[in-house]
């Protein structure tokens, strides 16, 4: 009987333990790749600009900042930027209709946006100045004084 106990004992406890493996190494995401790559199909890349122009557009927050046509342009420069940056395998694999993005990659998408959305600002804040002067000259021509 004893013996039967220390049996049902050892399968018992030999039965709870579990099997330590040994960690498996997550493979390392490269975000940034640069070199030569080829075109991105022109149709897929003209989607892309609409899409993320779209999304761009539908969000309250964009509306209240810039116009339509900024929010277009940062579409398009992030659009091309991605196509300078990386191939097209690259850009379906991480990015195009993924659900689940990677925080690396988040942040890469992040960046790039805001770098456009600086550039755009840039120039539309030199465009706004221009058309100041020019409407300034303008009324100045109008009424008559001298520049």
């Amino acid at each position: 009987m004893f013996k039967i106990i220390i049996l049902v004992m050892a399968m018992l406890i030999g039965g709870c333990t579990t099997q330590l493996q040994p960690p498996i190494e997550e493979k390392e995401v490269v975000v940034q790749e640069t070199g030569g790559y080829e075109p991105w199909p022109e149709g897929e890349k003209v989607y892309w600009y609409a899409r993320y122009f779209f999304t761009m557009a539908a969000n309250l927050k964009v509306q209240q900042l810039m116009t339509p046509r900024d929010a277009y342009e940062i579409a398009k420069c992030t659009v091309d930027k991605y196509e300078s940056e990386h191939s097209w395998e690259w850009f379906t694999m991480f990015l195009h209709d993924n659900q689940l993005i990677q925080p690396q990659i988040e942040q890469y998408v992040y960046e790039t946006t805001r770098e456009c959305a600086v550039k755009q600002r840039a120039k539309s804040e030199s465009a706004k100045s221009t058309d100041v002067l020019y409407t300034n000259t303008m009324i100045k021509i109008k009424l008559g004084t001298t520049l």
